[in-house]
């Protein structure tokens, strides 16, 4: 277990924008499986399925389809990466991948040399979880087949994709099938339920998720079945055999509450974990453009490159 505390006083651009985030209402407006936004349509703007054109400017993109799943591939323009991303995007089960991944996406790729490969998988409340697992494992098979000599794959996501990275490798293990060298966890959404009693004392601090959304969102990607079963709510699986993990949350986000208890739980099974707390951080920081952000995207990127230097 490694402890990693980021403490110094929040940036006054990571201030105005958390003073944007409670004037904005975004928190108080979340509806529902949808988690439409009232007051302003803030997912128009924000949402982006596709990779936005300009990223080809400065980056390689692709886009491709495997069994009805939408997949884009995002790679450097001056070589042939070594070590893939297997990038999995929150969005609350339910919300596809938005202008801020793409750009925290493009940067990885350029500050490090790797490949990104980001399915955009079934999502609630259209899907539940047993649909989107069948066509992540099914591709990952596929995927980790086609690597050529030499490349390896570290898996990554943020919020509810975090999660959805740490059951899908939990899947993985149980089928026998190979593991990514490691798991990147950004504000990793843990447990569904939202039953952890802390996340109560957060919740008046965090502007920006709306607990009772989260709850609706989680039993529409449960689907009916126990939304504490692994595969939705990765904190109570196994965590044997799986790769080392790295774990990055902010103290002003409620996932906080879950991302400690999942920090005692991976201590007492003496498994892998880097754990990250930076102080007055919100929900998804490290995609956005502030100093702190910055900070926690090179301290990333430093781990992407690191597993590249390991396989070499």
């Amino acid at each position: 277990m490694r402890l990693f505390r980021y403490s110094d006083e929040p940036s006054v651009q990571s201030l105005l924008f958390e003073k944007m985030l409670w004037v904005s209402k975004v928190k108080e407006s979340q509806e529902g499986p949808s988690i439409q936004f009232k007051r302003r349509d803030y997912s128009h703007a924000i949402v982006s399925p596709e990779p936005p054109e300009h990223l080809k400017l400065r980056i390689e993109v692709f886009s491709e389809e495997f069994h009805g799943m939408r997949i884009h591939r995002l790679e450097p323009k001056s070589k042939i990466p070594g070590l893939k991303v297997f990038f999995l995007h929150g969005g609350s089960y339910v919300i596809n991948a938005t202008r801020p991944h793409w750009r925290f996406l493009a940067n990885l790729v350029e500050s490090t040399g790797c490949g990104v490969v980001a399915p955009d998988y079934p999502l609630a409340p259209r899907h539940s979880y047993a649909e989107a697992y069948q066509a992540l494992v099914g591709y990952y098979r596929a995927f980790h087949k086609a690597l050529e000599e030499g490349q390896t794959v570290v898996m990554m996501g943020d919020s509810a994709g975090g999660g959805l990275c740490l059951g899908l490798s939990m899947a993985l293990r149980d089928e026998g099938l190979d593991l990514p060298l490691g798991l990147v966890l950004l504000s990793p959404w843990l447990d569904v339920t939202m039953s952890n009693p802390h996340i109560e004392v957060l919740d008046p601090t965090d502007p920006f998720l709306n607990v009772q959304a989260l709850k609706n969102a989680g039993l529409a990607w449960a689907g009916g079945a126990n939304p504490r079963k692994p595969w939705i709510s990765p904190l109570y699986g196994n965590l044997s055999g799986l790769p080392p993990m790295h774990l990055f949350i902010g103290t002003k986000d409620v996932l906080a509450a879950d991302a400690r208890r999942f920090r005692g739980l991976c201590l007492a099974a003496k498994a892998d974990l880097a754990f990250y707390e930076f102080d007055n951080m919100v929900h998804d920081w490290m995609l956005l453009d502030f100093k702190e952000a910055k900070l926690a995207a090179q301290r990333i990127a430093e781990i992407i490159k690191s597993y590249e230097l390991t396989d070499s």
